[in-house]
């Protein structure tokens, strides 16, 4: 399948001439096909019925590995595990997707190591529209002591409009084990393919090396193309690689600040054929400012063709602040290296503050291509692989950025468990559609049907494409995660620009949500205290948990006597913070008693109970009044900007003002001597108040309410 990733059009490339043989290649591969003397002779070898029928190919991906029995002597190494691509090739390597356009044989970087027989934009996915089709298209392998063989039968092109496949291709790569040679051969290949290609040829391990027999021209029928190893190579290959960094993969790593320490750790292999002598490999940590923050560096000895190395470098990586960092590790001191392009590798590795509640996990930085991705046909969509940065976590929302919608058309966002097949995508733990109106372009935070806590592992993302004309935003500055997908009806494979590409899209990831909210402290009364009169009750209400809570039932009880309950409904308590909170009903003495006031939170799924519960001693005793007090007049009622006090206590201390709900909104404390007789209110919102004056010779109530 084709993106609509920019708005140039592909442009197929075409062979002038089909030559009958060819090369050689630097190492010294030559080719010849039937209508050559001395050439192959077509030979079709049906193995439908004896060999295995390969599953899991669709549009655009691999599958494998399928292992042979022994090596197969390619270049100057050898090969046993092969992936089959789709698109009409196969290939040594894991991350070995490659998908339209195709590129010239060879080409460093991207995907190498492979043998492409008929590369071009096949297709082997059914169609699911309104009226199904089921696609002809079928791969067989089949391994012995003398060949391995790998068939594409009735395999159709990728095709825009449905059934989204056309025409039908059968072709077969052989890998004759007993001279090393490899032949195509080709049944039926008739034209045309709406991608460039196809293509034939082979290219070595670094990419600098292969040998292509041809490009944009289609053979006959019964027509066979073949490789031949030289007998005497023709370059004596000094190489050795970095394989890959943290583990085979070289994927992106999540990290907590000040977390536990990341390891430095490489897998290098002599990828020559002549041995390598003392060289050195050197790990460094970069920041965002290209600065090193960690490096390390280990001599390595005598390597012979074939040999690896796995080394665990003595330090270790801890991030200090969150951001993106790049791991870089070189290898350096080689004499007389034949291919320098594979001595350095970089990683990417990303810090967050897990102190925070929630972060944003993905692998894309802040700026995009303006351009972004989307699929032709719109049966198409966009993954990545997460590990969050510590476990278990909490997983609420997905989040993606949209470039562009002008197809106004809806999608899906979805989280699959990587508990598939070689760690893939398995079970969906969560789906979400999103509406047109609702995917427009922008940054957008979509919550999950169900959040969940991931214990272990990592997650997959997926933003699928409902129509055409939806683009999501790339990332195209380094370094990049190398944990993208494309995902084409339904069938996942590597992206193929994961080396130059990340894609905005990913997990709201944090902490369990801990709602935990006490009465830590009786304001009043104080424990001992006798009471012999009206007398309010104030506890501090604290936040022990990890989000802002509101709508917090309490009550209090002295004694056996009836509960007092009431809800703070005032403003969210930040976690960590506290709010004074006063009770509407005062507690009143209507006997002599002696005994504890308590008084109590109990918010709905509370984590811990132990710190809910506050309580003093108290003895109550009728008939024992406070200093008799003046009235207290208030006013303007209702007050606009201010509020005027008269007959306020001696020795004023300081005046609270309530609302409604017993949180404390406001404070006006006095200095000794001095008397407050107005207090602005333009802080407070429109709402009913009560207002505590209190003094050396008492306290003294009284309401009013603020409107404009």
């Amino acid at each position: 399948m084709t993106r609509t990733i920019t708005l140039l059009a592909l442009t197929q490339f075409a062979a002038a001439v089909l030559a009958a043989s060819g090369g050689p290649d630097q190492y010294g591969y030559t080719w010849k096909d039937s209508n050559e003397p001395g050439g192959p002779v077509y030979e079709w070898i049906d193995i439908t019925q004896t060999g295995t029928l390969v599953t899991g190919l669709a549009d655009d991906n691999i599958v494998g590995p399928y292992t042979m029995g022994e090596n197969f002597p390619f270049y100057w190494y050898g090969v046993k595990k092969v992936f089959i691509g789709s698109n009409g090739y196969i290939t040594f390597i894991t991350s070995g997707n490659i998908a339209a356009p195709f590129p010239f044989i060879p080409a460093p970087g991207g995907t190498d190591n492979f043998i492409a027989g008929f590369m071009t934009d096949l297709n082997f996915s059914d169609y699911g529209g309104a009226n199904p089709v089921d696609n002809p298209a079928q791969c067989y392998w089949q391994d012995g002591l003398d060949k391995a063989v790998f068939s594409f039968i009735n395999v159709p092109y990728w095709n825009s409009l449905p059934p989204l496949f056309t025409g039908s291709n059968t072709f077969q790569i052989v890998l004759n084990k007993l001279d090393s040679t490899i032949t195509v051969n080709y049944q039926t290949a008739p034209c045309c393919s709406g991608s460039n290609g196809p293509i034939c040829g082979i290219e070595a391990i670094n990419g600098d090396i292969g040998l292509m027999q041809n490009t944009g021209i289609y053979p006959v029928d019964g027509f066979s193309v073949r490789f031949y190893p030289p007998a005497v190579p023709l370059l004596d290959i000094t190489d050795a690689s970095v394989e890959w960094v943290t583990d085979e993969t070289n994927g992106a790593w999540s990290l907590p600040v000040d977390g536990t320490p990341f390891p430095l750790h490489t897998y290098i292999r002599n990828t020559g054929n002549q041995p390598v002598q003392d060289f050195t490999v050197t790990s460094t940590i970069f920041n965002a400012n290209n600065q090193p923050v960690a490096v390390d560096a280990s001599n390595v000895g005598q390597l012979l063709p074939g040999q690896t190395s796995d080394i665990f470098f003595a330090n270790s990586f801890v991030p200090s602040a969150a951001g993106t960092y790049r791991s870089v590790t070189t290898l350096s001191g080689i004499t007389g290296e034949t291919v320098t392009t594979n001595n350095s590798l970089t990683q990417e590795l990303v810090a967050y503050d897990t102190t925070q509640l929630t972060n944003d996990v993905d692998w894309a930085g802040p700026l995009d291509d303006g351009i972004g991705i989307g699929w032709n046909g719109g049966e198409a969509g966009c993954g990545v692989y997460i590990e969050p940065p510590f476990h278990p976590i909490y997983v609420s929302h997905t989040t993606c950025r949209i470039v562009s919608n002008f197809g106004n058309v809806p999608f899906t966002m979805r989280v699959y468990d990587d508990n598939g097949p070689n760690g893939g995508p398995g079970t969906l733990l969560d789906s979400v559609f999103v509406s047109a109106a609702e995917g427009q372009a922008g940054n957008h935070i979509y919550p999950l049907a169900n959040p969940f806590l991931l214990e272990s592992g990592g997650l997959y993302v997926l933003w699928y494409m409902g129509g055409q004309n939806v683009n999501l935003a790339q990332d195209v500055t380094p370094p990049f995660s190398l944990r993208t997908y494309e995902v084409i009806q339904g069938a996942w494979a590597e992206y193929r620009d994961r080396e130059a590409a990340d894609f905005h899209l990913g997990l709201r990831m944090g902490q369990l949500p801990e709602p935990d909210a006490g009465a830590s402290t009786m304001d009043q009364p104080d424990d001992g205290q006798v009471i012999g009169g009206s007398t309010a009750v104030r506890i501090w209400l604290r936040n022990f948990g990890n989000i802002p809570v509101s709508g917090i039932p309490c009550g209090y009880r002295f004694a056996a006597n009836t509960a007092v309950t009431q809800t703070y409904n005032g403003p969210a308590i930040p976690p960590g913070d506290s709010t004074l909170f006063m009770f509407a009903q005062p507690l009143v003495p209507f006997q002599n008693a002696a005994g504890e006031l308590c008084a109590w939170s109990s918010l709905n799924g509370d984590v811990d109970a132990a710190n809910d519960t506050v309580c003093v001693n108290i003895t109550l005793a009728v008939g024992l009044e406070e200093q008799a007090l003046a009235p207290l007049r208030i006013w303007p009622v209702p007050a606009q900007d201010v509020l005027f006090l008269d007959g306020l206590p001696s020795g004023l201390q300081r005046v609270e003002v309530y609302d409604m709900t017993g949180a404390l909104r406001l404070v006006r404390a006095l200095r000794p001597g001095r008397m407050l007789d107005r207090i602005p209110v333009t802080e407070l919102p429109p709402g009913a108040y009560v207002l505590r004056a209190i003094g050396e010779g008492g306290t003294l109530n009284g309401r009013f309410t603020v409107q404009r």
